[in-house]
């Protein structure tokens, strides 16, 4: 199996029209991997999402995306948009399985000391990335991602 980034991010709290509009912004992540690296990054919502797909468990979605971030990541990248308990594991799987990170969230959180201390200091996140607007982040993330990956596709 081809290793491939990973996107992860909160969206369990958000109200129905954030996560609308913040699960666009996510895809759009995974688009922009295979744009540049000819791999679509592995988006959690887009195969465990709890509305679209109630059947799965807890224990399910866990050993899922554990043995995706663990066994066939090569960028973790994490979106630091709204409080989550679910995005520091897997920060520390990737940290346990020498995945590198990407940290990206909006500037004014980064500067008003909102994205925790604990998740910015974990060996695994390699860079932070704060974003203006999130067509600005996508924007960053081109000249972000080839540093990790390799670009297959011309820019």
């Amino acid at each position: 199996m081809v290793l491939q980034p990973y996107v992860c991010s909160a969206l369990t709290e958000l109200s129905e029209k954030e996560k609308t509009i913040f699960k666009r912004f996510l895809s759009q992540i995974g688009d922009v991997c295979e744009e540049l690296t000819g791999v679509r990054a592995f988006v959690p919502h887009e195969h465990f999402d709890p509305d679209i797909h109630p059947h799965f468990t807890p224990t399910q979605v866990d050993e899922a995306e554990r043995n995706q971030v663990c066994c066939n990541t090569s960028l973790l990248i994490v979106v630091a948009y709204a409080p989550s308990w679910g995005g520091g594991i897997e920060v520390e799987m990737a940290n346990n399985h020498g995945v590198p990170g990407i940290l990206i969230g909006a500037q004014e959180k980064f500067e008003a000391r909102l994205v925790s201390r604990l998740l910015r200091g974990n060996p695994a996140i390699k860079e932070e990335v704060p974003y203006e607007t999130f067509d600005h982040a996508i924007e960053l993330l081109r000249g972000v991602i080839p540093r990790y990956l390799p670009v297959l596709a011309p820019v």
